[in-house]
C-alpha cells in the first residue's frame, strides 16, 4: 500500500525543542522502537505524546482505509477510567473513517505496528474539546489512552451487514495532509459535488461494464450513479483510489433501484446492466469489481448549523418536495434519501414540524416497501406510529412488512388496528384479502 503524507514521530529529549522534519521510513521505525519509559511527540502541537508499554512486531504501519482491531481504555488525568472495553472483544473500525472514537486515534494508531501496547497523553483539541464527554470527562480536559493495536488489514468490510458482501482494499491512499486537523477524516457527504474516476467489470471476467473519467456529480442527486458507488464513496477521502469487491447478488440489488426502462438504451452500460439482470450464465454467480478514485470533493452541502433558524423549515419542505417528485420518476432510492435529508431540517420539539417529520418518515417507509427493503419498513413506519398511533398508512406499510417477513400474527394486529380507523380503506381492506387468504392455504 502505498503512503499518505503524516507526521512523523519524534523523540522528546529535555535539552531541546523538538522540531519535525521529513525522514525515512526506516528512521520511522528506529524512532518508533523506543524504550517504553521514553516520550514520542505524535503531533508536531504536542497535542498527543505516547509512550510505547510493548514494542509491536514488523515494519508495517497502518494507513486510512485500513481495518482496524484494538482494545483500549481511558481515563482522566487523576485516573478515573470512563472507557474500558479490554475484557470485551476487541473493537473494529476503519482508520479515517466514521467508527474512531475520538480525533486523536487517527494520529495515535497511525504511529503503531501489529501487537504494540503504548499509553497516549492526549490534549482536548484531540480529545472530547470543549464539549467535554458527559459527566465523565469535563470540558477542555486532557485524556490518556492505553491503546493495544491487535491487527490491521488493507482489505475491509464495509457492508452495513458485516457480512463479506462489499470489501474494499485501498490502492492509494488520500493525498490529504494528516497533519492538519481540520482535513483529517474529510470524507464526502449526502449532497456533496465531488469528482470521480471509477470503472465497474466482472471479477473472472474482466469484462468492463462501466468506465467514466472525471465524471462530476452530486451525491444522492444524479440518476446515473448506482448507490453502491455512492456508498463506497461516502467511506473515501479525497485523493484515494480503492479496489472494492461486492457480492453479485448485493450488486443487482443495487441495479434494481435504477427505473431501468425508462433509462436510454442507446447508452451502452445501461444494456449491459439489463443483460446481466437477464442473464441466466455463470455471470451470475461472478463477483463485481468497482474501481473508485475520489478526485476532488468540489463543494459540500451546507449543514443544518449553517443556516439561519428561520430558514430551515423552508429548506426542509424544499427537500421533501424534491424526494416527492424524485418518487413521480420512480427513482426511489433517490427518493428516500432525500426524504431522509429533510428530516434534519425540522426541529422535533416543535409541534409544528411534527406533521412533517411524520411525512418524512412514512414517505421514507413507502420507498423502502417498493424496494422490498422489510427490515427498514418496519423500522421507519415504528418510529411514525409512535408519533401517531393511528396513522394508518404506517400500519398497512408495517403490515405488509411483517407479512413478507414471515411474521403473520403481528401483520393481522396492525391489519385490525387499521380496520378501526378506516374500514373502508382500500389499502387496508387489500392487506387484510392478501393476509386471509394466506391464512386459509396455511390450514
Amino acid at each position: 500500500m502505498n503512503s499518505s503524507k503524516r507526521f512523523i514521530p519524534k523523540k522528546e529529549t529535555s535539552t531541546s525543542t523538538t522540531t519535525t522534519t521529513t525522514t525515512t521510513s526506516t528512521e520511522i521505525t528506529k524512532n518508533i522502537d523506543l524504550n517504553k519509559t521514553e516520550k514520542i511527540q505524535i503531533t508536531s502541537d504536542n497535542g498527543i505524546t505516547k509512550i510505547i508499554n510493548k514494542n509491536g512486531i514488523g515494519n508495517n504501519f497502518p494507513f486510512d482505509g485500513d481495518q482496524i482491531y484494538i482494545k483500549y481504555f481511558g481515563k482522566t488525568i487523576d485516573g478515573t477510567i470512563f472507557e474500558d472495553n479490554r475484557n470485551k472483544s476487541s473493537y473494529s473500525f476503519i482508520l479515517g473513517g466514521l467508527g474512531e472514537p475520538i480525533k486523536a486515534f487517527n494520529y495515535a494508531i497511525k504511529s503503531m505496528k501489529k501487537g504494540e501496547i503504548s499509553t497516549f497523553t492526549i490534549r482536548s483539541k484531540y480529545a472530547f474539546g470543549a464539549i467535554g464527554n458527559g459527566d465523565s470527562v469535563p470540558p477542555n480536559s486532557t485524556v490518556i489512552y492505553e491503546i493495544e493495536l491487535i491487527s490491521f488489514s488493507n482489505s475491509s468490510d464495509i457492508s452495513i451487514e458485516k457480512d463479506g458482501s462489499i470489501i474494499k482494499k485501498i490502492l492509494n491512499n488520500s493525498t490529504t495532509n494528516t497533519t492538519n486537523t481540520n482535513t483529517i477524516g474529510t470524507i464526502p457527504k449526502y449532497e456533496a459535488k465531488i469528482s470521480i474516476d471509477f470503472k465497474i467489470k466482472t471479477k473472472e471476467l474482466n469484462e468492463i461494464i462501466q468506465d467514466k473519467k472525471n465524471y462530476i456529480f452530486k451525491i444522492g442527486s444524479d440518476i446515473m450513479v448506482l448507490d453502491i458507488i455512492e456508498f463506497i464513496l461516502m467511506t473515501m477521502q479525497i485523493g484515494e483510489f480503492c479496489q472494492v469487491e461486492v457480492e453479485w447478488s448485493t450488486f443487482l440489488n443495487s441495479i434494481k433501484k435504477w427505473p431501468l426502462d425508462s433509462l436510454d438504451n442507446n447508452l451502452s452500460y445501461i444494456k449491459k446492466f439489463k443483460d446481466l439482470i437477464n442473464s441466466q450464465s455463470q455471470l451470475q454467480q461472478q463477483p463485481i469489481i468497482i474501481e473508485i478514485k475520489l478526485n476532488e470533493i468540489i463543494e459540500f452541502d451546507k449543514e443544518k448549523y449553517q443556516y439561519n433558524l428561520n430558514e430551515l423549515e423552508s429548506i426542509g419542505l424544499n427537500k421533501k418536495e424534491e424526494g416527492t417528485e424524485l418518487f413521480k420518476r420512480k427513482y426511489y432510492e433517490m427518493a428516500r434519501l432525500k426524504y431522509k435529508r429533510a428530516l434534519a431540517f425540522f426541529n422535533s420539539n416543535d409541534s409544528n414540524s411534527k406533521q412533517h417529520i411524520i411525512s418524512c418518515l412514512s414517505n421514507q417507509s413507502v420507498c423502502n416497501l417498493l424496494m422490498k427493503q422489510y427490515k427498514q419498513v418496519i423500522e421507519l413506519t415504528t418510529q411514525v406510529l409512535q408519533l401517531d398511533p393511528n396513522h394508518i398508512k404506517s400500519l398497512n406499510s408495517r403490515s405488509k412488512a411483517l407479512r413478507e417477513t414471515g411474521k403473520l400474527n403481528l401483520a393481522f394486529y396492525d391489519i385490525q388496528k387499521a380496520l378501526k380507523i378506516d374500514s373502508h380503506n382500500k389499502d387496508t381492506l387489500n392487506e387484510l384479502s392478501i393476509l386471509n387468504k394466506l391464512k386459509e392455504n396455511k390450514n
